[in-house]
């Protein structure tokens, strides 16, 4: 890739700053060498060390999970460490952090970081840039929205939404709606498909957000089904190993059903390894056997359940003798895990993304594990899910960000069709429409990430014209990269920020430097607590690299280039937080100096609370006759999200579009099924492998094998392997694991980044690179119809890398 005007990531680690904050990279201060200044101090001193506050940002962008103290000798952050006074990150108030929270320096200091602004000087793909003026670079990209909004309309712009990101999910949304543009891409592969299956099954608050059937008292849960549920990979705070661990030294069973024993797994009562993509299959053989077997809870079916008789008589069909071998489980093991769900009481389930967002069945997977819990009588109880200990309401009290949805136009046909406004326009609607006016109001209209991209190619209903890409790699985030590829050459007018220059940069026309979080301080956060409220702000650890920008920034500064200026407090980034903060009882200087944070203690007595246990009328109030959906009449005989067909109001399994059951003829010759894990502890997605620290514990693309499959194909632990499927092959080393069926691969996407301290590649996105995406069948077709979600698994073969990775 060139990149003419461009610092190379050698040239840079060779600067002076970026080489000496290396050096303390690899030479870190003792901890009892390290004493804080006083809070606000300025002008530290020669060899004296100044702690500062930042939430990590390591397990996402712009999170507010774990508070961190950062300290920082000679003008240079040198490490970090949890905040004992926040009593949010892991270990829960200890200083201890997860492999990726003790790497954050290299990230601010990598040798890969984007410094300046680029324009594109060649042809799409070829990596060709020169650098420009942010003035030049704001000004055409403000130019080329006004006169595609003119030529096109607003809705020809769209933004790709990358994990939960604060700036996008408020002031991205914001600018999006006063542009007029209702193309919010989000991905359709988290946490939300999950969450929008449990609330149209067995309800929760409008927002689908906030529906969980997690048990919130692992302590008096006596059964917990661990469903596709990566804990200790994705981010460890959420998934509170120590919390489920403690619980099992109390006595807790625990059932784990993946496809491979990783983590916690091991510590299960019983491991089930499911193969990737058939879990809906599993759902409805439990299904079967706790109805036919009567071991459901009669009264509360009797009482809250709507259409049951039409599921018991549905579900017949869906055996264990039939689920077998579509899963792989054996059917003694289906029957028994079945007996233990509908007998011990109370139990919970863990659902995980695993099951929800990466599979063509998500919907009805997800519905199917609600629907095992909702009948045996464990919602509401103490417990089992849905029944959380009730917190104190928090001390600090602060306002979001008007995303201004009322800016948003509404068109012709959302009148006519009762539509929230814009709903109608979206290019390619994540769920169906009639859905988004009724369940995600709050949070606006969602266009699917791939269907978005798709739509440049197909040009139906329209194409989008201008896509930002902000902290997201659609080559690596999405199915298809090579269909991507193609959207992204013929796409008009395309923009990154970011930090590291992915691989989706050589197709835009416009590349800029973001900031870090810790090059500025924009993001507070508070988190509530039986002892008190936690508030704090990002603190500039270091000034910015390069000429690099906060995405905070970039928003104010476009939306007053376009005269959008009013509605984003005329480009004032402070007038916003204290906005944010007024009535809070903090002001934002405060903040600022509070190197800690601050911690305002509980002084009115209020403790957690016991829920209202099994309040049901008003559990289930948002679901038609105020009762679990057995027989969906809110989403059954209604539009797909396609608008091409209907949803059926009863579970049905359709299975990957290829898998060794459901298509033997394919299996033939690509007998392996092959799927990745949706987050791994070393890295967040596809970011974070040029991270020396990192990289050195996972230095190659791996591919999870059981020793016995791979000794059929003549491969050793650590050869490069090379995998294939239908659409396409890459490059990986296998790594024996006992712990995996003998038919299943595992791996994970995104390997782009290099590590050059390390002397470790990059790996390209196509066929003979390291991204997995690339083996995966992305037809529209075969996505879920209610809320997008694309199957993650595929058929492929095996063999020996002749020549390693050359």
């Amino acid at each position: 890739m060139k990149q003419e005007g461009k610092l190379t990531r050698r040239a840079f680690l060779q600067g002076t700053a970026a080489l000496g904050a290396m050096a303390a990279l690899s030479g870190c201060a003792s901890q009892e060498a390290l004493k804080p200044s006083p809070a606000g101090e300025a002008g530290v001193a020669s060899g004296e060390v100044e702690v500062r506050h930042a939430w990590c940002q390591m397990c996402g962008p712009a999170r507010t999970h774990c508070s961190t103290l950062c300290y920082i000798k000679d003008g240079r952050w040198t490490n970090v460490e949890g905040n004992p006074e926040a009593g949010n990150n892991w270990g829960r108030g200890s200083r201890s952090l997860c492999a990726k929270g003790n790497a954050a320096m290299a990230v601010l200091y990598a040798p890969g970081r984007i410094l300046y602004p680029m324009k594109r000087t060649g042809e799409k793909g070829e990596g060709k840039f020169e650098r420009c003026s942010w003035d030049e670079a704001m000004d055409a990209i403000a130019s080329k929205l006004l006169e595609q909004k003119e030529q096109y309309g607003a809705k020809s712009y769209g933004v790709l939404s990358p994990q939960f990101y604060a700036v996008l999910g408020t002031m991205g949304r914001r600018f999006l709606n006063v542009h007029g543009s209702p193309n919010y891409m989000h991905s359709a592969i988290c946490n939300s498909q999950r969450m929008f299956s449990r609330l149209v099954t067995i309800g929760g608050p409008k927002h689908a957000q906030a529906t969980d059937t997690a048990p919130g008292q692992l302590g008096k849960t006596k059964l917990l089904v661990v469903w596709g549920y990566n804990s200790e990979n994705s981010a460890i705070n959420q998934g509170n190993p120590y919390a489920r661990l403690n619980a099992i030294e109390k006595g807790l069973k625990v059932i784990d059903i993946r496809p491979m024993q990783d983590g916690l797994a091991s510590k299960a009562d019983i491991w089930v390894p499911v193969r990737p993509g058939t879990d809906g299959a599993l759902a409805m053989a439990i299904l079967n056997v706790i109805i036919g077997e009567g071991l459901y809870d009669h009264d509360f079916v009797e009482n809250w359940c709507n259409g049951f008789d039409k599921l018991a008589e549905h579900m017949k069909q869906y055996t264990p003798e039939w689920a077998s071998p579509i899963t792989g489980i054996p059917i003694e093991q289906i029957y028994e895990i079945a007996r233990l769900m509908g007998t011990v009481k109370p139990m919970g389930i863990n659902i995980g993304n695993g099951i929800g967002d990466q599979q063509n069945d998500g919907h009805w997977t997800v519905a199917c594990a609600c629907l095992i819990e909702a009948i045996t009588g464990n919602l509401g109880i103490a417990g089992g899910g849905s029944a959380g200990m009730v917190a104190p309401p928090s001390l600090v009290k602060t306002k979001g960000i008007d995303i201004l949805s009322d800016r948003l136009p509404k068109s012709k046909e959302d009148e006519e069709k009762g539509y929230m406004a814009g709903v109608a326009d979206l290019v390619g609607p994540e769920t169906p429409r009639w859905f988004q006016t009724m369940a995600t109001q709050e949070s606006g209209p969602t266009t699917a990430y791939y269907k978005g991209l798709m739509s440049i190619l197909t040009e139906d209903p329209y194409p989008l014209r201008c896509i930002f890409g902000q902290s997201s790699n659609p080559l690596s985030a999405t199915r298809s990269p090579k269909k991507v590829e193609e959207a992204l050459k013929k796409l008009d007018f395309y923009v990154v920020m970011d930090t590291q220059w992915n691989s989706s940069c050589d197709y835009a026309d416009y590349v800029l430097p973001a900031c870090t979080n810790y090059e500025s301080s924009y993001q507070f956060g508070t988190k509530n607590s039986a002892a008190g409220t936690f508030v704090a702000i990002n603190q500039k650890i270091a000034e910015p690299m390069g000429e690099s920008c906060s995405d905070w920034e970039y928003y104010l500064d476009l939306a007053v280039r376009m005269g959008y200026g009013e509605d984003f407090w005329n480009g004032d980034m402070d007038a916003c937080l204290r906005e944010q903060l007024d009535g809070s009882g903090i002001t934002l200087e405060e903040l600022r100096v509070a190197n800690k944070g601050i911690f305002v203690e509980r002084t009115d007595g209020a403790k957690p609370t016991e829920p209202v246990y099994q309040d049901y009328a008003k559990m289930f109030a948002s679901l038609p006759n105020g009762k679990v959906q057995c027989y969906n009449e809110w989403i059954g005989n209604k539009p797909n999200c396609d608008d091409t067909g209907e949803i059926s109001p009863l579970p049905v399994y359709h299975g990957p579009a290829e898998s060794i059951a459901g298509t033997p003829d394919i299996a033939k010759e690509y007998p392996l099924v092959i799927s990745d894990v949706h987050a791994y502890r070393l890295c967040n997605h596809s970011y974070y492998v040029d991270v020396p620290y990192l990289r050195e514990l996972q230095p190659y693309p791996w591919v999870k094998i059981n020793p016995s499959t791979a000794k059929q194909y003549g491969i050793e632990d650590g050869d490069w392997v090379k995998i294939e499927s239908r659409h396409g092959w890459v490059k990986m080393v296998a790594r024996y694991l006992e712990s995996i069926a003998p038919d299943v691969l595992m791996s994970r996407r995104g390997w782009w980044q290099p590590c050059e301290e390390l002397d470790l590649p990059g790996y390209e996105h196509l066929d003979g690179g390291s991204e997995i995406n690339v083996l995966y069948d992305a037809e529209l077709k075969n996505f879920d119809p209610f809320n997008s979600a694309m199957s993650k698994q595929t058929l492929v073969k095996i063999s020996k890398l002749e020549g390693g990775d050359e």
